[in-house]
This record gives structure tokens, sequence and C-alpha cells, in this order.
């Protein structure tokens, strides 16, 4: 699948593709990766961590080399901003030779404002029994004699070592750490924040095998948090280290925080706010993220970014499914899921709850059902057409937070809704066009010429018997035949401004005509004879906008209200296999 084009900041160090040669399983691949966060996941053995420590093995932070200066910077936990090959490689005596890697890492250079290939290969070492991985074709510094050095630039790498418990560590003891008590407050909260509770009020950090930082409350300490409690705060560790580091290092240009299986102990909620919390980082200390992980949820969010943002946020999924392996950009979990669990993507609709849709009146209902069609959604949808509220009371039971108007059901608003009031409300969908239903089709058939094939029907509903019906409301509104085609929303304005707040019979004549017998006749007959209908199909565009935009909040109604998985809800999100994509 082919990457959207990518638009680079010209400030900052960052990864922009690793192309892999051969090293291990991977053969004749290029990673692209996004400037703020890359997502890599896929079945076991795909070389996942593989590609972190390619990232990581390329950089280090000793010396800055455009002024031959050594830097001294380290993390709160007191190590170099750099990753050592025990790391993030266990090489192998047998399989891991010489010639068996050849990757070239591209990036972009802050300090130079240039672009560099850097060459990985493994080499082998008189003073070591394994081959090791060494830079070649660093140009960077201007010295073309000597180009077996890394690229400068902070990075923190977060093995899986991180996710032992702190009960089961050899040794730890607790550590104080000066950038860390003095920002305890913003610590503790983001922490709070990130695993949605309010208990914890301190942090500890510990040194030992594995030097952490925990978020605990008044009631518990740092020996009985659990590890995701743990891996959040490692993960928060890394971050302070990063804005320690820019406030500090003058030359800050940014960094790479590599993460494998960065949901470990984290629940679908706080790998959520996992993203949210990266994505504001990223912009604010202009970090780079590429993680490992297998979260549905995190890859979904990912997803969803990337669709907003090309080129910022890449999801990368590796499979072996179709001979060697290959890489998908930014597919869908749907097909993931497929892939993983070796089988087609066929989900049962019966085993999923019909989300109730609720309207303002019977016409909206009308508009509604001429306009979404589609089988998927219609079998997961519960369309009330006898229940109706007005666009207020809608509003006030979705602020209160009650959770079948807020969470659980879809709430479908006129058109001619103040988009102000709603906003930031995922249950609510706005009709399509600026109108109440009943004044949209009263438009849009007073517009239609008589010659109009509309008008050639099975029941006789000719022009001149939908104008005797409508009658009260052009005298209301003083239309004037001789005008020709009408404005709805002007005609609407000038009749408010010659008359009384209180006048409400245009209310009463729309609403009249819209239950008119011959009328509903027409609703209620053949499909290609429905007004509604026949606007939608010549209205394609503002159909097809919000038939899309129901088929979406219908799908994170189903995953956020009534926690279903991404996964299930293929019917919703066709899209092709893996193999086609």
């Amino acid at each position: 699948m082919a990457g959207a084009k990518r638009s680079r900041s010209a400030r900052g160090t960052q990864v922009e593709k690793i192309a892999i040669a051969k090293f291990r399983g991977l053969q004749d691949l290029t990673i692209p990766l996004g400037e703020r966060i890359t997502l890599l996941c896929g079945k076991n053995g795909t070389s996942k961590s593989s590609i972190l420590g390619i990232a990581a093995q390329v950089f280090s932070f000793e010396t800055d080399y455009t002024t031959g200066e050594p830097l001294n910077y380290t993390t709160l936990t007191g190590s170099k901003f750099e990753s050592r090959v025990s790391e993030h490689f266990r090489l192998s005596k047998k399989f891991d030779q010489p010639d068996s890697m050849d990757t070239t890492v591209t990036i972009h250079d802050g300090y130079t404002s240039s672009q560099a290939d850097l060459n990985l290969r493994l080499y082998d070492s008189k003073d070591r029994n394994k081959p090791r991985p060494i830079v070649r074709g660093n140009t960077l510094a201007g010295d073309e004699k000597n180009t077996s050095r890394n690229a400068t630039h902070p990075v923190i790498y977060l093995s899986l070592k991180r996710l032992t418990p702190i009960s089961q560590r050899a040794k730890y003891t607790e550590h104080d750490i000066d950038f860390l008590n003095q920002h305890r407050r913003s610590f503790v909260s983001l922490s709070n924040r990130l695993l949605s509770k309010q208990s914890a009020t301190s942090v500890t950090a510990t040194t030992g095998t594995i030097k952490s930082a925990a978020a605990h409350g008044a009631n518990y300490d740092h020996d009985s948090v659990s590890a995701g409690e743990d891996n959040a705060g490692q993960i928060l560790l890394a971050i302070y280290s990063f804005r320690k580091l820019k406030q500090e290092y003058p030359k800050y240009q940014g960094g790479l925080l590599l993460i494998d299986e960065a949901d470990a102990g984290l629940f679908p909620a706080a790998q959520r706010q996992l993203i949210k919390i990266l994505t504001e980082e990223c912009k604010d200390l202009n970090l780079q993220v590429i993680m490992t992980s297998h979260s549905p949820t995190m890859i979904q969010d990912i997803h969803e970014l990337s669709e907003k943002s090309p080129g910022q946020y890449q999801n990368i999924y590796l499979s072996d499914s179709y001979g060697p392996i290959r890489i998908f950009e930014n597919v869908t979990w749907p097909q993931i899921y497929a892939d993983l669990h070796v089988q087609t993507i066929d989900v049962d609709d019966k085993l999923l709850p019909p989300v109730n849709i609720y309207f303002e009146d019977k016409e909206a209902y009308d508009l509604y059902t001429a306009i979404v069609t589609d089988r998927s959604v219609r079998k997961l949808s519960n369309p009330l057409k006898d229940i109706a509220l007005g666009c207020s009371e809608y509003i006030k039971l979705v602020k209160r937070k009650v959770p079948e108007f807020h969470s659980k059901s879809l709430i479908v608003l006129d058109g001619d809704v103040d988009a102000s009031e709603t906003r930031g409300m995922d249950s609510i969908v706005k009709l399509p066009g600026l109108l109440p239903p009943d004044q949209m089709i009263f438009e849009f058939l007073y517009n239609l010429e008589a010659a109009d094939v509309f008008w050639k029907n099975s029941r006789g509903f000719s022009k001149p018997v939908f104008l005797q019906m409508a009658q009260k409301i052009i005298d209301t509104l003083e239309i004037d035949p001789a005008d020709g085609k009408i404005d709805m929303h002007s005609l609407v304005d000038q009749h408010k401004a010659r008359s009384s707040p209180d006048d409400q019979r245009l209310r009463s004549h729309f609403k009249n005509f819209a239950k008119e017998r011959d009328f509903l006749s027409m609703v209620a007959g053949r499909v290609t004879e429905n007004p509604y209908r026949v606007w939608a199909k010549r209205n394609y565009e503002l159909s097809a906008k919000f038939k899309e935009d129901v088929r979406k909040k219908l799908k994170s109604t189903l995953i956020d209200g009534h926690g279903i998985d991404s996964a299930m809800l293929a019917i919703l999100d066709p899209s092709p296999d893996l193999k086609n994509a």
C-alpha cells in the first residue's frame, strides 16, 4: 500500500524511514515512520522489536559533532540518552553473522538541517566474541574520512524488562530525583489522568535492577503498585526526562522514545489516554515515538489519527500470511484481527446490540430512513419513529449524561440546529441541509418544474396538487409565483421579521403539510416516488456525508457505549483484505 505524501518539519531530528535489505526475517522492506507516533503491530516473530533496535542503534548522545563538545546530559534515572546493543538486540553467534544485516536508516538531522542515510551493519570485532552493529556513511559532521559514528540524538528505549514488578526485582531502593520532586504535582496529575484515577498523591522513584518511578496514594506505596501503574510511571519518567533535557540543553533537537509493548498492563481507557498524552508531548517536546502493541484500542486510535494527519501518525502492520514478511500501512483493526486469527472478516450481527436512534419528529424519521438505506447500518440500529422530543430536551439529556442519550444511542436532530449547541456531543448527528425536513422538502418540491419526471408518478401527485395542498404556506410566506424558485431561508427570515414571536401559524402549516394524506401516501409508496428519497438521490453529496457521519457515530457508540470490540464491527467498516491492501 502506498503511503501518503509526507511533509517533514524543518525543526528537530527525526527518523524518516528504515530500509531493510536483510536482517533476520526481514528482507527488501522500507518502513515509513510518522513524524510523531508510529505503531508497529503484527504476529509473533515478525521482527517488530528488531525494528525498534535498528532505530535506537544509529543514535548516541555523547558529542555535539557540530562543535566537538561533549554532552553530559542524563535521564532522570541517571542513564545516558541512548540504548546499549544488549538492551534491544539479542545477537546469535550462529545466525547473526557480519553479512546477515544490511539496513539503512534515513534521518532528517536537526543540527545541520540536512538528510542522511545511515548504513547499519554487523561487523566483527577483535575484542568481542560476537559481531556488533556499526553505523557507516555518517557524513553529517562534514568529516568524509571518519563516517563510522552514530548521529547525535537523545534516545530512550523502554524494553520489556521494565514490566518486571517491583516486588520481584532482585535489588531496588528508594531514590530521590530533584527534578521529579520539583514537578511532583504535575507528574502525579498526569499519572492519574493516564490511569483514570484520582487516588495517587505522591511519587516514589526506585533504583537498582530496574530504575523507575510510580505514583501512589496515601494508603499504599510503591511496593504495592500494579504492573500497569509501574509501566505508566516508567513511560512518564521518560517523558519528564525529555522535559528536563529541553530545559537544560540549548541546542535541543527533539528526542526519540521507543516503547516495546506500550499497552502492557494498561486497560483500554488507559491505552486511549496514553495515545492522547503522547500526542500532546510529541508536539510540545518535538518527540518522535515508535512503539509496538497488539492493542485494538491503540491500533484503531492511531489509524484514525493517521487519517486526519497523514505523515504524522502511522500504523505499520507486519504479516507473513502471504509469504515473506510484508508491511501494510494504516490498515484497520478488523483487517489485522482477521489476519492475527487466521480467518476472514465475518461477524454475526445478531451478537451485537442494536443502537436506538431518536428523532425530533416523524418527518426527521422519514428523511433519515430515505437516506440511510445501508443494510449494515440498519441491522445494527433501531430507529424509533414513535418517540419524539424537542431539540432542547435531547440536548439537556446529553448534558446531564443520561447514559441512554449520552453514550448508548444516537440522536438525529434537524439541520437547522446551531452547531455550537451540540459541539462535543458525540451521540448527536445532524440531518443534511440547513432546514427542518418539512421546510426542506417543501422548498425542494416547490422548485421542481411542472414537467419534472417526479410529477409523473403513479398516484397523480402533480405540481398543481402539491400547490393546492401547500396554499396556506404559500400565503403565509407571501410567495409570489412570478418570482420563480424560492429560497426558504430568506422567506422564513422575512416572515419572522414581520411577525410577532408568538406567531406559530407557519410552523403549524408546515406540520399539517407534512401530515397531508396525499403527501404521506407518496412517502409510504414506491421507493422511486418517495419525495425524501428523490431529494436524497438528487442531493447525493449531502446524503453521502450524512450516511458516513451516521456510520462513524454508530460504530463509536457500539465501541465506547456498549464495549464492543471494533473487530466485531467489520460489518460497518467494509474494507479489502490485507492480501489486496
